[in-house]
């Protein structure tokens, strides 16, 4: 009865503040919004169960990354069951744990999620760059909304179909919200640039194959994923490098960079648009503003990096 009660509140709450926040700022934005702010509150719940795993993926989805930590299935349990109640059957789920879902069936919307980032720090309880992540498309690929939220530390960045916002969750209530300032740096190197080097296996190829680039820079912030999206579209950092990133891992953040007016593109300077595609992984630049973009694009393709054995083979599996 007592665990009854708890889900029914639980539902109540996220409600309540998907309509607060959707009369702000769009139904899809209240949705992304809440949706992460009850994640948030649900993985700082956690004890040492966040830390177990649960279950080891097989096959060939994310095979370079096996392992379920409590804190995954939760956060992603979580989203699951708040999407079921207000989309139904009419959505395909593309989320890291779960893959996509369903297989088949009409589609109104695409929802992209990164539940949990940072599981391997979490594991070992280095509050640092733990990340909740939710996205939404409408069937076409166009970006509704999308929500990034940091989770230690409360910070949220989101955008709706037309603006991007960063703002703060404070006991359950989204305060200090302002429009997303991305910096004005135009010179590489005066730059900041983000990067994922932080398990072994990703460390060396990208401090090997990208000296080029990385030696021009001003400062290396070594994460990725979805924060790195947020935090060029808030001004933390002018650059950031998705170096062989999953679907999940940009397209659950990327609504908000384009809200926001960022530059991104692949390696060779095309655009990038939503795929339905959950297994691949992707090589691509987002930067603050057209100039700078234009000088780490000219350091990129004097880089021969797609002979390197270590993305040759990342290639070679269809990114």
């Amino acid at each position: 009865m007592e665990e009854r009660e708890a889900l029914l509140k639980e539902r109540e709450t996220f409600e309540a503040r998907w309509r607060a926040w959707g009369r702000s700022y769009g139904e899809h934005a209240g949705f992304v919004l809440a949706a992460v702010c009850g994640a948030r509150e649900k993985i700082l719940s956690l004890g040492q169960e966040g830390r177990q795993v649960v279950a080891l993926r097989s096959g060939e989805y994310r095979a370079w990354d096996p392992e379920t930590l409590g804190v995954d299935e939760v956060a992603e349990g979580y989203f699951l069951q708040r999407i079921r109640e207000v989309y139904g059957d009419s959505v395909a789920i593309l989320s890291e744990e779960a893959g996509r879902l369903p297989e088949g069936g009409a589609i109104r919307y695409y929802l992209v999620s990164d539940p949990f980032d940072g599981s391997l720090l979490y594991k070992r309880q280095i509050p640092a760059f733990w990340y909740t992540t939710l996205a939404i498309y409408s069937a076409q690929g166009e970006p509704l909304a999308a929500a990034v939220c940091d989770v230690p530390n409360g910070i949220v960045d989101f955008a709706n179909e037309g603006q991007a916002f960063t703002g703060r969750l404070v006991e359950g209530e989204l305060v200090q919200v302002q429009p997303m300032r991305p910096s004005a740096v135009g010179a590489l190197k005066e730059a900041v640039l983000e990067t994922y080097m932080m398990k072994v296996p990703r460390l060396y190829p990208a401090s090997e194959v990208w000296k080029p680039l990385l030696s021009q820079v001003r400062f290396i912030l070594p994460n990725g994923g979805p924060a790195g999206y947020a935090d060029v579209a808030r001004g933390a950092v002018d650059i950031y490098l998705a170096l062989e990133e999953a679907h999940i891992e940009n397209f659950s953040a990327l609504p908000i960079a384009w809200a926001a007016g960022l530059v991104v593109t692949d390696f060779e300077g095309n655009p990038v648009h939503f795929e339905d595609n959950i297994a691949k992984r992707y090589f691509l630049v987002c930067t603050s503003n057209p100039a700078l973009h234009e000088q780490v694009l000219e350091v990129i393709q004097q880089i021969p990096w797609r002979q390197h054995p270590h993305y040759a083979r990342i290639l070679a599996e269809g990114a």
